[in-house]
């Protein structure tokens, strides 16, 4: 879904009031996201460049990183996300060191370690995410987590 400048997003028009109307809301917030997947789906990449000091990988991680803390509460609450696969395929490809769309190793004081936290918070909330992965593949993921920045500079 594309919107023009005169558009209201759907978010808008969500009466919040309970519980399914919160899922429904973050569901607008997660299905625009869809058309900017990168092929191996590690990467979102927003149309119209970003405006970040960061370089562009570490943007596009942030593209589908930063909608986890959404998707982890919606899944954990409960609901459900039909794009979920994606999200998992994501990790999946992200933190493999021999995939194409590989995050890459943080440096000192690097925005991948920002993103890190809400893929954290969503593999603690919403165990499909650990559950769907292989044993090589939850290894990849400690490893990018852990053994990749425990010896970084944080700002």
């Amino acid at each position: 879904m594309v919107l023009g400048y005169s558009d209201v997003h759907p978010f808008s028009k969500v009466n919040i009031t309970d519980r399914a109307s919160v899922q429904e809301l973050l569901k607008t917030l997660l299905d625009p996201l869809k058309p900017h997947f990168s092929p191996l789906k590690a990467r979102v990449r927003v149309p119209g460049g970003t405006a970040v000091r960061f370089d562009n990988t570490a943007a596009e991680i942030e593209g589908i990183c930063r909608p986890m803390w959404g998707l982890g509460s919606l899944l954990a609450g409960g609901g459900t996300y039909d794009g979920t696969e994606w999200w998992i395929e994501g990790l999946k490809a992200g933190t493999d060191p021999e995939n194409p769309e590989y995050w890459g190793d943080p440096r000192d004081n690097d925005q991948r370690m920002v993103e890190m936290c809400p893929l954290g918070f969503t593999l603690a909330v919403a165990p499909v995410f650990w559950d769907s992965l292989s044993a090589k593949e939850r290894a990849n993921v400690e490893a990018w987590l852990g053994n990749s920045i425990n010896s970084k500079k944080y700002v």
